[in-house]
């Protein structure tokens, strides 16, 4: 039986260590969502997601001040989450790694915007920044900062990504 530490399967995490570092420290991964804007009603923006064990619809609305209908969370809401629930796993992992077994562990995130350019012809930063709080009973200075730079959202947040938007056919 596989040995879980803070909801982390230590066996399928050393597994992939094993095999990223038979592959000169890589292991790549591609993901690919197709979703619908839906031109009435709530939500506005909708996807059928696919994990390894199931799928499940997500929905998402823009908030009033954008003009959407504020039902659903937003777009950003979901950033947010994502960079939250990615880290938690990461902080998570790498206190399992380390035999540190946690009684505890939240994540607080804020996100702050300006929604100034998105409705106007200003050109200025609209992400003005993100904190991420972690609660725990644990003292974990140490394990924050070796999990940061190993989380992929937050990676993703901090250095630009090749970005390419282009008309494709179904």
């Amino acid at each position: 039986m596989a040995e879980i530490v803070n909801n982390i399967n230590l066996e399928l995490h050393g597994a992939s260590s094993k095999k990223a570092k038979e592959n000169n420290n890589s292991l790549p991964v591609s993901k690919t969502i197709t979703g619908t804007f839906n031109l009435s009603g709530s939500p506005m923006f909708s996807a059928t997601l696919v994990s390894e064990a199931t799928k499940f619809s997500l929905g998402c609305d823009e908030p009033t001040a954008l003009g959407g209908r504020g039902v659903q969370p937003s777009p950003l809401t979901y950033i947010l989450y994502g960079i939250m629930a990615c880290y938690g796993s990461t902080l998570a992992a790498e206190c399992a790694e380390e035999g540190l077994e946690l009684k505890d562990l939240k994540i607080r995130g804020t996100l702050n915007y300006d929604l100034g350019a998105v409705v106007t012809d200003v050109k200025s930063p609209i992400i003005k920044g993100l904190k991420l709080e972690v609660l725990s009973g644990t003292e974990l200075k140490e394990q924050i900062k070796k999990a940061w730079p190993k989380c992929p959202a937050v990676y993703a947040i901090q250095n630009p990504i090749p970005t390419e938007i282009v008309q494709a056919s179904e």
